[in-house]
């Protein structure tokens, strides 16, 4: 087309696509960071207030159930957690996560004998979590805790299961 087949129509339907496609470009940006980047953003997950410290006897594990907020992308969902927790003879807490490293089943205290079982594999864990017996390829996982004002929070994490390191999944 040259300079003479311009007309005021073509003029005019040309700057409307371009002010169309400006607009379109100017909105895309914001929009597409709005709906795209919470869904590639990493589940990100806080400290959860699982009991009191006073409640908690020394060297005697317990399990202990919460509600935890998880986020994902724009959602937030509640979901119900368990964990097991150790009061060390000198006052610090230690939280093991509940599910056996060798293929995530869920194991138990047992006070006669002083040790922590799991019975899909036979793998069996002290009261450290190190492993005592079975197929279990490293010790029990434990959590991130701090103590505040009488009050346990742990930050709570799931692992890969089946490997020698611990390992966030």
């Amino acid at each position: 087309m040259s300079d003479r087949d311009i007309t005021r129509r073509n003029f005019m339907v040309r700057t409307i696509i371009g002010i169309i496609v400006f607009i379109s470009a100017v909105l895309a940006i914001p929009f597409g960071g709005f709906g795209i980047l919470p869904a590639l953003s990493k589940k990100e997950t806080g400290w959860s207030d699982v009991g009191t410290i006073a409640d908690l006897a020394v060297n005697e594990p317990q399990e202990r159930r919460f509600m935890q907020l998880v986020k994902s992308g724009w959602q937030e969902e509640k979901l119900e957690r368990s964990l097991w927790l150790v009061k060390r003879p000198d006052g610090l807490v230690t939280a093991f996560s509940p599910n056996c490293p060798h293929l995530g089943c869920g194991y138990r205290w047992f006070d006669s004998d002083q040790r922590f079982k799991c019975p899909c594999h036979g793998s069996v864990f002290d009261i450290n979590g190190k492993v005592v017996s079975g197929p279990a390829p490293r010790p029990l996982d434990t959590l991130d805790t701090r103590v505040e004002e009488g009050k346990v929070f742990v930050k709570y994490e799931v692992f890969q299961l089946g490997i020698s390191s611990k390992v966030a999944a």
